[in-house]
This record gives C-alpha cells, structure tokens and sequence, in this order.
C-alpha cells in the first residue's frame, strides 16, 4: 500500500506544481498595468523634459534618482511620482523634503492632473499627460 501512494506522489505533485503555475501565468496575463501614456515633467527653470517611462520615477539630487536635479534646495533623494490604477501621483520621499503641488503643501500623496505646477525647493516643475 505504502509503495501504491509513493508512486503516485512521485508522479501527481509535478503535475499539481504544473497546473499551479499554469494558474498563475493565467493570473498574471489577466492583470493589465495602467498604460503610462506620454507623461513628462517641464522645468521651468530651463526648459528641461523629463519623460516618465516607469511607473516609479524618483526625483532629487542624489545620482540614483531618475531624475537628476542638481540645485541645492533639492534634497538627495527629494520625491518619487508613481502611476497608479487611479492615475499619477507624486509623494515625498522624507519629511523634511516638501513638496508643493500648485502652491499647496502635500502632507502625503496628491494626484496630478496635467497642468499642476510641481514645487521642490526653489524648483518647479509641470506636469504634462497629454
């Protein structure tokens, strides 16, 4: 008896371990990511364009970041825009890095809408989703 369940354990969990990765492929396929559009960062300062190709895009002077703003009222590592099932929004990534979304302090994450004036430090920037 103990041999009969032994052979079919040997061969019932690779195909119970097939079937689950099936599901989960499936699973995946199924979910669609929001679509990221043409969305971009202006700087008014220079002109400067800024595409947002990921759907997480971290703003500030340290050399990791994905946007690079050398000014020194910009923290190292200053805010990170993410898209969402809801659209974009930019959050502060420390506490003591503000960030202004048309002359409003954001206490956590604020939503953009395309037009919306970016501050950090002395440094603004538009948001553009067209």
């Amino acid at each position: 008896m103990l041999e009969f369940v032994l052979q079919i354990s040997h061969y019932s969990l690779p195909v119970l371990a097939l079937a689950v990765l099936t599901l989960c492929i499936f699973a995946l396929l199924k979910r669609r990511a929001p679509s990221l559009g043409s969305a971009k960062l202006i700087s008014t300062v220079n002109g400067d364009t800024f595409p947002l190709v990921c759907r997480e895009t971290s703003i500030g002077r340290h050399k990791n970041c994905d946007i690079i703003l050398n000014y020194s009222t910009v923290s190292r590592t200053h805010a990170v825009i993410v898209c969402s099932k809801g659209g974009w929004y930019i959050t502060s990534i420390k506490n003591d890095a503000e960030v202004f979304v048309n002359g409003k302090k954001i206490d956590k994450k604020e939503f953009l809408k395309t037009g919306d004036k970016i501050t950090l430090g002395n440094i603004t920037l538009i948001f553009d989703n067209k």
